[in-house]
């Protein structure tokens, strides 16, 4: 399914300041891949279409096209974290990181759980990051935060109000992907490649323990369910609770009558 798929239902007209400029579509094109060119990150299609004082109808079948013509080069188009972005072809990693040998993000093991737990539990407190792992986690969602990996969203109503943590569109970005609905699930992590494993391990600094991954998983998703259970369980006896004071009001209001 194409870009154009997914988005045609974000609306027929997302115009900029002025009008729409008639331009061909090869023009519009040429226009479109100018600015993502020159965009230091992820641009969305909404922004593309303002920019080019165009209408997201017009400019999405045209960035759909861009991702085609750019599929085989050593320069591709990618979609990612919402947006557009040119990036070298990961078949030409090794060459490139030869020439520029960037310093990579280093992520230690707590780091790396830390950020899984965020990534898949969000939105959470630091409380219960560290009830599902046991340790406090203030140090690795401090570091993450610098980073730009993991981001505040916000207080959770509750005493003390704590800071409620999600990822960020960087995280999105450095993994590559479009959005949350593309993090590999449990069983898709295990079937990872060698190339990936590779591809991982050299990102993160860190290598895949399958057996521990899983069972760390195993324990979140049982933690999860008795959370829940517990949390069913509360709701019921509150309900109840409930029910029986009204049954209490009722009997004191027919003994005042009588």
């Amino acid at each position: 399914m194409t870009q154009t798929d997914l988005q045609a239902d974000n609306g027929a007209s997302e115009n900029g300041a002025g009008a729409p400029i008639a331009q061909s579509p090869e023009s519009l094109k040429n226009v479109l891949e100018s600015l993502i060119f020159v965009s230091s990150s992820p641009v969305t299609a909404k922004r593309l279409a303002r920019a080019a004082r165009s209408t997201l109808a017009e400019v999405q079948p045209l960035l759909d096209e861009l991702v085609a013509d750019y599929a085989h080069r050593g320069v591709h188009l990618y979609f990612v974290a919402g947006g557009y972005q040119f990036r070298s072809a990961r078949e030409s990693a090794d060459f490139v990181r030869t020439l520029v040998a960037p310093k990579p993000l280093r992520l230690g093991r707590a780091q790396l759980e830390t950020l899984a737990i965020v990534a898949y539990r969000q939105p959470l407190t630091r409380p219960e990051v560290d009830d599902v792992r046991g340790v406090d986690s203030g140090s690795s969602l401090k570091m993450l935060a610098e980073r730009g990996l993991v981001k505040i969203l916000g207080r959770k109503d509750e005493p003390g109000r704590p800071l409620v943590y999600g990822t960020s569109p960087a995280f999105l970005e450095f993994f590559g992907l479009s959005g949350l609905q593309d993090l590999p699930t449990l069983q898709e992590f295990s079937d990872l490649s060698d190339e990936h494993r590779a591809l991982f391990e050299e990102k993160t600094g860190e290598s895949i323990d399958i057996a521990a991954a899983e069972l760390a998983a195993a324990e979140a998703m049982e933690e999860a369910e008795e959370e829940l259970l517990a949390q069913e369980e509360a709701a019921m006896a509150a309900a109840e609770a409930e029910s029986e004071d009204e049954e209490l009001d009722e009997d004191d209001e027919e003994d005042d009558d009588g």
